[in-house]
């Protein structure tokens, strides 16, 4: 059975995977105006945590959007058992069902850099209104990788392409977003270490997502000093 890291990851419901996890998330989103009205998109969405978090914390409109059924099927599991109201869709952040200028901020953890991230910018911009505001969290390299490397990252987690900051920026400009900001950055390797450990142990796991974490784990401490993450806030102006 020949799993990718994101099959690995629905497998085993997994929540929070971005850098900085949940707490991120939520200080994020902490710091942005945002009220019953606040149209939100929860843009890879995956177990749903984030969107129950908005509607619980803001008591906004929130829809989620996730392309892989098994992560669609546990954010319903959550929404049902936590008593809110989310519109969810399965759906590819590439070509989505809403129309233009719907919603006044895209959140997006982890997702834009394993699609065709022109594609993806381009849509995100399409269904923001005017004034909306994208908040993305990405994988970046820390410098241009070498080729072998390069190839060994995007053909395990099957990315298009492993950006630069630069060359995130100019794609986010390419796209039409105006005011960029790097809200934080790290490396992975810095991450980790500063990361304490989880006290969730996953017990039993098939064999096969056992060797796809086994192999996440080796590229983190390959090549952590040359991989890291970016918070990116970008408005549609």
């Amino acid at each position: 059975m020949n799993l990718s890291y994101q099959d690995a990851l629905a497998i085993i419901g997994a929540e929070g995977a971005h850098p900085g996890g949940f707490a991120l998330t939520k200080q994020l989103l902490n710091q942005e105006k945002i009220n019953r009205s606040t149209m939100i998109l929860d843009a890879g969405c995956g177990t749903g945590q984030t969107s129950q978090y908005l509607v619980k914390t803001f008591q906004c409109q929130v829809s989620a959007i996730d392309i892989r059924p098994e992560m669609i099927e546990e954010a319903k599991k959550r929404f049902h058992h936590g008593k809110v109201e989310v519109s969810l869709h399965t759906n590819s952040i590439e070509a989505t069902p809403f129309d233009n200028e719907h919603f006044d901020l895209i959140i997006a953890e982890s997702t834009t850099a394993f699609t065709h991230i022109q594609k993806s910018l381009r849509e995100f911009h399409r269904i923001l209104k005017q004034g909306g505001i994208l908040l993305t969290i990405d994988m970046t390299a820390e410098e241009k990788l070498e080729i072998q490397q390069k190839k060994e990252l995007m053909a395990f987690y099957q990315l298009p392409d492993i950006l630069t900051e630069s060359e995130w920026s100019a794609a986010f400009e390419q796209q039409g977003f105006t005011n960029l900001q790097i809200l934080k950055s790290n490396t992975v390797l810095k991450e980790l270490m500063q990361t304490p450990p989880s006290t969730n142990r996953l017990l039993s796991l098939p064999a096969a997502v056992e060797r796809v974490l086994k192999e996440h784990y080796r590229l983190i401490l390959t090549y952590g000093d040359s991989l890291g993450y970016r918070v990116f806030r970008a408005n549609k102006l």
